[in-house]
């Protein structure tokens, strides 16, 4: 995977030149903080280089030793280098590090049968019921499914998505938007272009957009990760969930490529687990100190987290 369009679109979304800030500017550990009971304002004022990954993969893969020590290099001006959304592990690759904890993800898998996998993980009940929320969507909406690289001048599949995601930042009270149109746009016409999935659901008798989704396919890694979506609720008539039929049509889009194994995001465990989520991992950031003095104060912080 190429970080770049990846490292752009955080620097976009964060308004900064380099991945480098405040930890309280940074989105996801600010979404965090506002849940945790800490006291300590100065601790987060201080100021980290944030690593690959930068919070827009849901789980990212530990650093070897010596991509930390470039790492390291790269975040030489800043107080802490922040390596995000790690499955977490009892071992430490250096004693500094200091693992604070997260949120979780979960994925679905399917080895031969998408429906197999899914009747196994939810049972046969609210499998029937995921299939008929599913085919009652398909009555109602025209589904399109595009390389988010072949609509990168198609304002309008961008435009919608993007419209569509900017109300979910909106219901949840997310500080930023990491998938503005200037965003999107900016990786569709990056090197990763071809590896997002724009997924957009309009109304049949008024081609409305109703839902949408971002995905990206890691052929490297082999996981199709479910990045965000956006649904225009107040528009959606009754009787709809397209939110569940998104998940559905996305396991068998996903099968199509070739992948079995499809990450479904971070937070939301309970409705991803009714959805066929069947494995759960706990998520981690490090920490690596470079000219902090508050190492203590971030080991307390670790340790509060863990208690939440």
């Amino acid at each position: 995977m190429e970080w770049l369009p990846q490292r752009d679109a955080f620097c976009n979304s964060h308004n900064v030149p380099r991945p480098q800030l405040p930890l309280r500017d940074i989105a996801h550990w600010n979404a965090v903080l506002r849940d945790s009971v800490s006291s300590d304002d100065a601790l987060h004022r201080e100021r980290a280089y944030v690593a690959p990954g930068y919070f827009y993969m849901p789980v990212c893969d530990e650093p070897d030793d010596s991509t930390l020590a470039e790492l390291s290099s790269l975040a030489s001006t800043a107080d802490w280098l922040l390596v995000p959304s790690l499955r977490r592990n009892d071992s430490r690759p250096r004693a500094d590090v200091i693992a604070v904890p997260f949120m979780k993800a979960a994925f679905f898998r399917s080895s031969r049968s998408v429906d197999l996998a899914l009747r196994t993980a939810v049972g046969a009940s609210q499998y029937k019921s995921i299939v008929r929320i599913t085919r009652r969507a398909e009555a109602a909406c025209t589904t399109e499914i595009h390389r988010l690289s072949d609509v990168a001048e198609d304002s309008r599949v961008v435009d919608d998505f993007a419209g569509l995601q900017a109300l979910n930042v909106a219901k949840y009270g997310h500080a930023k938007n990491l998938y503005t149109r200037d965003v999107l746009r900016m990786l569709a016409r990056s090197s990763e272009g071809a590896k997002y999935f724009v997924k957009v659901d309009y109304d049949k008798s008024s081609t409305t957009p109703l839902a949408g989704s971002l995905s990206y396919a890691d052929d490297h890694r082999g996981v199709f990760t479910k990045l965000v979506r956006g649904l225009d609720h107040d528009r959606i008539p009754r009787g709809l969930n397209l939110y569940i039929a998104d998940y559905y049509h996305m396991y068998h889009f996903a099968d199509r490529l070739g992948f079995s194994d499809v990450c479904l995001g971070r937070g939301a465990i309970d409705a991803k687990v009714r959805v066929g989520a069947i494995h759960i991992v706990d998520l981690e950031n490090w920490l690596i100190p470079v000219n902090t003095r508050r190492t203590q104060a971030m080991h307390e912080y670790a340790r509060a987290r863990l208690g939440d």
